[in-house]
Parts: C-alpha cells; sequence; structure tokens
C-alpha cells in the first residue's frame, strides 16, 4: 500500500515537471513571436494536465478503498493501448511524411518531431480512455 502511494506521488511530480516543461515552452515560443507553437505547447500542457488530474484523482480513490494502483485489468488496458496506438502511431509518421513534401510546411525536424511525440501521446491516451472504458 505504501509502495502504491509512493508511486502516485511520483506520477504527480512527474506530471507537474511535464506540465511545467510545456508551458515553458509555450511561453519561450510566445516571446519568440511564435503563435502556432505557443497554442502548441500551452494545448499539451493543457491535456497532460487533465490526464494527470483523473489519473491522481482515480489513483487516490481506488488506494483509499483499499485497491491496487495496477491490477490485472489496468495492466491489460495499458497493454492493449499501447498495442494499438504504437500501430497507429506509424501510419500517423508516414502521414506526416508524405504531407510535409507540400501541404504541411515544418520549420525544421525537430518541430516535425514535436508534433509526431505529441500525436503519439494523445492517441495513447485516446485509446487508453477506450479501452478503460470498455468490458475487456
Amino acid at each position: 500500500m505504501k509502495k502504491d502511494l509512493i508511486r502516485l506521488i511520483a506520477i504527480g511530480i512527474v506530471s507537474l515537471i511535464v506540465i511545467a516543461t510545456g508551458a515553458l515552452w509555450a511561453v519561450s515560443a510566445y516571446m519568440k513571436g511564435d503563435m502556432a507553437g505557443a497554442i502548441g505547447g500551452g494545448a499539451i500542457a493543457a491535456i497532460i494536465l487533465v490526464f494527470a488530474i483523473f489519473t491522481f484523482i482515480k489513483g487516490n480513490r481506488d488506494l483509499k478503498e483499499g485497491f491496487p494502483l495496477k491490477d490485472e485489468r489496468s495492466r491489460k488496458v495499458i497493454e492493449k493501448a499501447s498495442s494499438k496506438a504504437f500501430y497507429v502511431s506509424l501510419y500517423l509518421l508516414l502521414a506526416l511524411g508524405f504531407l510535409s513534401d507540400g501541404m504541411i510546411q515544418f520549420r525544421d525536424v525537430s518541430q516535425a518531431t514535436g508534433i509526431a511525440v505529441g500525436g503519439m501521446a494523445i492517441i495513447w491516451a485516446v485509446l487508453w480512455a477506450y479501452y478503460n472504458n470498455k468490458e475487456i
């Protein structure tokens, strides 16, 4: 039980660090005049904040009720969401590669990488939410 509480606190701390990084990225982009980067950084930070709050509240409630943070079902949900997100992310990367020749103009490789990683995270979160609410 104490191990799960430490894990929950660690998840909260890491989430706060990631959110602060996204917020700093948004502010930095705004100061440079890059509105797309500012909006993107703020959106990513907001999405992670919502997901972190949901995870922390659910984890805290489970601990108070005496349930572990990870059980067989939660492991299966994470495994299934990760597997599907990997395949969908491959198609996302292919689409970004094809669209970068004409439709989407990236400033540099790091911008394309950031969009790809953010998209992959969003895909995983959506699939996790889907499989978490679905009977497995």
